[in-house]
């Protein structure tokens, strides 16, 4: 069996909603760099296993949650030299992996993510995306680059060196600050992902802010109580 160049890395939990629209755009790939696509499940109760194992190459059951977790795993058992971390309410464009691997041969980049776009229209709504997208841009830039968890590449040899993706609350800034070390972090503009809406039709723009702010100062500041405080009530491990 051929080794593949890149493997994509899907962590699950409960996301039969999603999944499969996911899946589906990861295997539909219009590339020349051979892949396979891994999905970490972390114990789900819907019908989240029988969509992946239509589409992955490995369906790992873990026996815990942990969305760090699942992507640790995923990689573990990943045989590419590029890791793709996609969640399964996001969805790609075909050349996503074409792009995303050609950025990746610069050896300055120590990893990267693209910009998105919500699965919901509206004023506001794009008026919210532009505007991450436009930070998380000038980070970059910067120099002080982020990593979004719901799509991020990160070559093999900078993952292993980093020691994967922290047990924190969020896992991406976390690793995000380790890989700034290493190298630049990459945020594409173009193409664009397409990720849920969901979170933020749930709790509203104002509070889905104040929620991920907060989990920020906790992976900041692991001594603050995380779990006393209000935005913490509802927090689960996989997001």
């Amino acid at each position: 069996m051929d080794m593949p160049q890149a493997s994509f890395i899907v962590p699950t939990l409960n996301e039969e909603k999603y999944l499969q629209a996911c899946l589906s755009s990861i295997v539909d790939q219009k590339t020349c760099v051979d892949y396979e696509l891994i999905v970490a499940d972390g114990g789900s109760t819907d019908k989240t296993v029988t969509i992946a194992e239509r589409y992955a190459d490995k369906v790992i059951c873990l026996n815990r949650k942990g969305i760090w977790l699942g992507r640790n795993k995923g990689a573990s058992r990943a045989r590419g030299q590029l890791l793709l971390f996609i969640d399964a309410d996001t969805s790609i464009p075909r050349n996503y992996l074409e792009v995303t691997q050609g950025v990746m041969q610069d050896n300055q980049i120590s990893a990267l993510s693209n910009a998105f776009r919500f699965d919901k229209r509206g004023r506001l709504v794009e008026m919210a995306q532009d505007v991450v997208n436009n930070y998380l841009l000038a980070k970059s830039l910067a120099g002080i680059g982020e990593i979004l968890g719901f799509n991020a590449v990160i070559g093999r040899s900078t993952f292993a060196k980093v020691g994967g993706f922290p047990d924190a609350p969020l896992d991406d800034a976390a690793i995000a600050k380790k890989l700034r070390k290493v190298g630049k972090l990459a945020y594409l503009l173009e193409p664009k992902v397409t990720t849920s809406y969901r979170r933020l039709e749930r709790s509203g723009m104002i509070m889905t802010v104040v929620y991920y702010a907060s989990l920020g100062l906790v992976t900041d500041i692991p001594s603050i109580p995380a779990k006393k405080a209000m935005p913490f009530r509802d927090y689960i491990p996989f997001r």
